[in-house]
């Protein structure tokens, strides 16, 4: 994991904490984590991304792991999210290429992720009307898996991402 560069590069006011690897003239793949987690929690997938020839990049969301946190963290929302992703990408995409309104995207699940088990959460994604927000979204679902599938199968799961990546890209 030597491979894996760190650096902290100021998005909206804060600075956050950037894993990446691979070329930066690469194809980026950045890859998108749920709490409590941090970028660690993809180490293998961005390995694999980059030895396929990507560019893999993860980053503490603002107030995790090593990033700054937010002036007033009670009113932080999606929507910042959102915005330090989108000024991320500015500040490492060279011009010329991912970032399009529409793209195709790729959901692994575990099936007895937990997070099923929120009201409406599990309904919302297997009826498709995720794919209101995301049309060109593909779900995959491992039977054994919970809401760490990243962690629990990595092979299989770098599988699917690099597949996935071969055919949209």
């Amino acid at each position: 994991m030597e491979e894996i560069k760190h650096e902290h590069i100021l998005v909206n006011g804060l600075k956050l904490h950037v894993a990446q690897i691979g070329s930066s003239s690469s194809p980026p793949v950045v890859f998108l984590h749920g709490f409590p987690e941090i970028w660690y929690s993809w180490r293998h997938q961005m390995i694999a991304v980059a030895k396929a020839g990507f560019r893999a990049v993860a980053f503490d969301y603002r107030g995790y792991g090593l990033s700054e946190p937010p002036p007033e963290p009670e009113k932080a929302s999606f929507l910042d999210l959102l915005a330090d992703l989108l000024a991320l990408l500015d500040a490492l995409v060279p011009y010329g290429y991912l970032p399009k309104v529409e793209v195709p995207a790729l959901l692994i699940m575990g099936e007895k992720d937990y997070a099923f088990k929120y009201p409406g959460m599990g309904d919302y994604i297997k009826s498709g009307m995720v794919k209101t927000f995301v049309p060109e979204l593909e779900i995959v679902y491992l039977p054994e898996g919970s809401h760490f599938i990243q962690e629990q199968s990595p092979e299989e799961v770098n599988y699917l991402i690099v597949n996935f990546l071969k055919c949209h890209v």
